[in-house]
């Protein structure tokens, strides 16, 4: 089979989709020359800076308590004030690895919305040299940057598709094989991006989208390079990035559907912590997001400050 026919291959197959996919993977292809987001300006050497093995350190005099005692109740306040007006399943977990330290509220299994991409690039990076060796002339890093940094729906469908050589099925079974063997078990791709289906939704928790990126941060997952830095270049700042000082650097991934905000991030603090909210059946469109900043501002304010202290043997 001659290279030059692979794409030919991944759009024939589409006849066993429906007509929406068809025409979202189908777009992709047509705008494989399309140019997201300029990432220049975020350096190899400065992105792998951020990248680390971080050791849960011994807490010397100055640790901060326990998160449950003191900002926990900040977080529910928030989301009890935004419940009230929006509805919704809200979901919170926190890890920050140098201590150790977690916080988890309302592990839910809800809709992961494009959150759900940062584990299709998991998937794609995982079998990166074999896809790129069978899809060449095709530009697998322009798809993984702009099914991160504008969150195309049209690049994350086609790289299942070539994950499955063609399948959809199959890319999506390659998808979920992916996050069972990472330890992420409550995460599941059930359909593309551009097909509708109640039953079977992508769907993730706080808590398993947070891990990813621990992963990443801790440069555990292949290319956890390049996924740093197409998260730093995501256009979509308005949750928890808005929440900490703009000079805080932060990666993360947002989701949206018409009654679903979420948003998982590194944030680059002294000590850096991971942050995910997930808001599930929400109603109206800005409260929520500006809950989730909220939600972002109080963690910040008490968890960076508080970690910047020196463990006992230093």
């Amino acid at each position: 089979m001659k290279k030059k026919t692979k794409r030919k291959i991944v759009v024939g197959s589409l006849a066993v989709l429906s007509a929406a996919a068809v025409t979202l993977v189908s777009a992709a292809v047509a705008t494989a020359l399309r140019k997201p987001k300029d990432i220049s300006e975020t350096p190899d050497d400065a992105v792998e800076a951020l990248i680390g093995s971080f050791t849960v350190e011994e807490k010397g005099e100055g640790a901060p308590m326990p998160l449950s005692e003191e900002l926990e109740p900040q977080i529910q306040e928030i989301i009890d004030d935004i419940s009230a007006r929006c509805g919704g399943e809200w979901s919170v977990y926190l890890t920050i690895p140098a201590t150790g330290d977690t916080l988890s509220m309302n592990p839910k299994k809800l809709r992961a919305a494009s959150v759900i991409k940062l584990f299709v690039m998991g998937a794609v990076y995982e079998e990166y040299d074999d896809l790129v060796k069978y899809y060449a002339g095709d530009d697998i890093p322009e798809s993984i940057e702009a099914m991160i940094t504008i969150s195309s729906n049209e690049d994350a469908d086609l790289l299942v598709m070539m994950l499955g050589r063609g399948d959809a099925a199959v890319g999506l079974k390659k998808v979920n094989d992916y996050c069972k063997a990472k330890g992420f078990e409550n995460t599941k791709m059930g359909r593309l991006m551009g097909v509708n289906d109640e039953v079977n939704d992508n769907i993730t928790t706080a808590e398993d989208s947070a891990k990813f990126l621990e992963m990443v941060l801790q440069g555990e997952l292949p290319h956890s390079k390049d996924m740093i830095k197409y998260l730093m270049a995501q256009d979509r700042r308005n949750k928890i990035p808005e929440g900490v000082p703009k000079n805080v650097k932060c990666a993360n991934k947002t989701g949206e559907l018409e009654d679903v905000e979420n948003d998982a991030a590194i944030v680059f603090a002294a000590k850096p912590y991971i942050l995910c909210v997930m808001a599930d059946g929400v109603g109206d469109y800005q409260p929520p997001i500006d809950a989730i900043s909220d939600i972002s501002t109080v963690t910040y304010n008490y968890v960076a400050p508080k970690v910047a202290y020196q463990s006992s043997d230093e």
